[in-house]
């Protein structure tokens, strides 16, 4: 009998260097891989008219888009104009893509403009999306993380997707309410989405555990026994995406306090000027399991990331993660991080005022790992009934 092949739609570009980003698609592949399943990555080359362009480009800046176009724009400005920015920028590109090349793109299709994307979907057995944050509204428009081109009669199934925000503007609902209900199985990441799904749409949704988080400690290890230790000595890991001078000022208390070298990956999502003299070490050719590694032998680790959090959890680590936006701020993520902490009583792990004082506060770990491996053996079991509906 011939092996399955799943279209897989992942967060995935070729010279993206977003860690998280590339450790979920790399596991949802591996998991896909383990259950006898053949993945694909469906790889979408737009080619669109001139008048579709006019049609959609004001409903992608409505939707959000305006900030994320402004912020492509504002790094490219600053690599030029920084030249120690753009290459840190350029050796961490190199570090991913290297990863990418050796598991992912051997793994991918593309196609070219919309007709022949619809077209091939009729060879899979389903088509699944994977996770990130794949549904948020400035992505609508595209018709293609929200698999509105898969072929009606192809089995649709979202494995741990997310909105990004915490709720969906009300002009945007009729069409998502369209995408949800073509789907057969939905899993996703937080409890605000579930929330999203069963309030716009008449489908039913499943909170699972980010794909990362499926996979074991030891899983991990295998990936990380060739990565070289940062640092011999005791050190706090420091991994913000955010600018906030603030929660930089509060490491240096800890380092103060601990004696423990500052270890930090700097301008991961923009360039950050204050961060040329922050960290004591601060490698800039990191890939992403050397990134696994700097959480797994850290002492403490600082973060405002979602997966720099999960990893923390997975890896028993002393923790704390800040807020990267503003809690009623409109481009808010926040919601994906309480959500998970939620899971395990960790909200105490949310950063307050104080990093000496809450930093030390105990973390049961006992009841974390047993909790873990209960949402890992639930998720993995929904993973494993949505790819089941292949034909």
């Amino acid at each position: 009998m011939a092996t399955k092949k799943i279209g897989c739609v992942l967060a995935y570009a070729k010279d993206h260097n977003n860690y998280g980003t590339f450790l979920q698609g790399f596991a949802i592949l591996k998991l896909i891989k383990d259950l006898g399943y053949e993945p694909e990555i469906i790889k979408y080359n737009k080619q669109r008219s001139i008048s579709e362009l006019i049609k959609v480009t004001p409903l992608y800046l409505m939707a959000g888009g305006t900030d994320m176009l402004m912020q492509r724009l504002k790094s490219k400005l600053n690599r030029k104009l920084f030249s120690d920015y753009n290459s840190v920028i350029v050796s961490r590109t190199k570090a991913v893509n290297e990863e990418k090349q050796k598991y992912m793109e051997p793994l991918c299709f593309e196609y070219k403009g919309f007709e022949r994307l619809k077209e091939g979907t009729k060879k899979y057995g389903m088509v699944l999306v994977g996770s990130d944050q794949v549904w948020r509204p400035f992505s609508l428009y595209t018709k293609f993380y929200n698999l509105l081109f898969v072929d009606d009669k192809v089995p649709k199934a979202a494995y741990s997707s997310s909105f990004g925000v915490s709720s969906i503007p009300k002009w945007q609902h009729k069409m998502t309410k369209t995408y949800l209900d073509r789907l057969d199985k939905i899993g996703i990441r937080e409890q605000s989405g579930k929330q999203i799904v069963e309030n716009i749409s008449s489908n039913k949704a499943k909170v699972v555990l980010d794909p990362t988080l499926l996979l074991d400690v030891n899983d991990w290890k295998n990936y990380l026994n060739d990565k070289k230790s940062v640092s011999e000595e005791p050190y706090i890991f420091c991994y913000f995406l955010g600018t906030s001078q603030v929660h930089r000022m509060e490491v240096e208390k800890l380092k103060a306090k601990t004696g423990c070298s500052i270890v930090t990956i700097k301008y991961m999502d923009e360039f950050v000027k204050n961060d040329r003299t922050f960290g004591d070490i601060a490698p800039a050719e990191v890939g992403p399991f050397e990134f696994l590694k700097y959480i797994k032998e850290a002492a403490y680790v600082c973060t405002d990331s979602f997966h720099c959090t999960a990893f923390s959890v997975s890896f028993n680590k002393q923790f704390l993660t800040f807020y990267r936006h503003s809690k009623k701020g409109i481009n808010s993520t926040n919601t994906r991080i309480d959500s998970f902490l939620g899971l395990f009583n960790l909200q105490n792990r949310i950063f307050v005022s104080n990093i000496n004082e809450q930093m030390y506060e105990p973390i049961d770990f006992s009841f974390v790992n047993n909790r873990l491996l209960e949402l890992r053996q639930n998720s993995y079991n929904f993973l494993k009934v949505e790819l089941a509906l292949s034909k």
